[in-house]
């Protein structure tokens, strides 16, 4: 594996408005070090596992190899706005973003990880976290990820 991906998010805590208390939009993410040989970016983003197993919460693939995914990917399969993208179906039944939802008192961790790929992906639209990276394999060349939590 080639360099490693920087992965960064404006906020170490989520802001209302990429919460289920808010507009629970996607938030936006920078992605420093990109190679020139990447074609396409794959999101896979996860609960931490502090109680219980981790969820998945997002999974998206075939995002242009662009320095920043933008907020606000809406629910569907396949997306043209902001960017161009293919989402699958997360641990909630739903295809698309879903944002943290903590109870009042708890705290929840979200790591987003990044993989920049030397491809697009032929994924169908709604593919779960596990098609993706049975798909990614041997394509993957860079990697990165961060954290961000939430209070209730």
């Amino acid at each position: 594996m080639a360099q490693k991906l920087v992965v960064s998010l404006d906020f170490e805590e989520f802001p209302p408005e990429y919460t289920c208390k808010g507009a629970n939009r996607s938030p936006a993410i920078r992605v420093d070090g990109v190679l020139p040989n990447i074609k396409s970016l794959a999101v896979l983003a996860t609960t931490s596992p502090e109680e219980g197993p981790s969820r998945v919460v997002w999974v998206a693939w075939n995002i242009p190899a662009v320095p920043l995914i933008p907020e606000g990917f809406p629910v569907g399969g396949v997306v043209e706005a902001p960017l161009h993208a293919v989402q699958g179906t997360n641990d909630f039944g739903s295809i698309g973003y879903r944002g943290p939802c903590p109870e009042a008192g708890k705290i929840e961790a979200y790591l987003f990880r990044v993989y920049a790929l030397d491809l697009d992906l032929a994924l169908a639209p709604g593919a779960t976290w596990e098609d993706l990276v049975r798909t990614m394999e041997g394509s993957m060349n860079q990697a990165g990820e961060v954290i961000a939590f939430a209070t209730g």
